[in-house]
């Protein structure tokens, strides 16, 4: 299949002309704790897959099989869930306070604006 150049310019989506709507600050913390543990939980599941990508599989443990390398990565991804979970790290915390300023902000300048 052959497709000009045309037809791909000629289908080209324009944005909307209406302005941005601000977000609205959060009523309650729920939102912003839940990013901030999945946020957590995501960094530390990568960091662990950083720091486990040098070891290698050992039969000992049940390992070396051809069905570990795919969920090693699962497995690493849990941990960081269950870290998160625990809150020890305190990276959750920081982000979630992180995330409730950057919102009170966002409204106090949004309320400077329509006023």
């Amino acid at each position: 299949m052959d497709i000009a150049a045309a037809t791909l310019r000629s289908t080209a989506v324009t944005a909307p002309s209406t302005p941005a709507i601000p977000n609205p600050p959060l009523s309650n913390s729920a939102g912003a704790d839940k990013v901030a543990k999945e946020f957590e939980a995501m960094l530390v599941g990568q960091l662990m897959e950083s720091m486990f990508a040098g070891m290698r599989e050992s039969p000992l443990f049940g390992g070396g099989g051809p069905a570990e390398k795919p969920w090693r990565s699962m497995l690493l991804q849990e941990y960081g869930k269950a870290i998160a979970e625990s809150g020890t790290l305190g990276i959750g915390r920081m982000t979630h306070d992180e995330i409730a300023r950057l919102y009170a902000a966002q409204g106090t300048a949004g309320a400077e604006q329509r006023s």
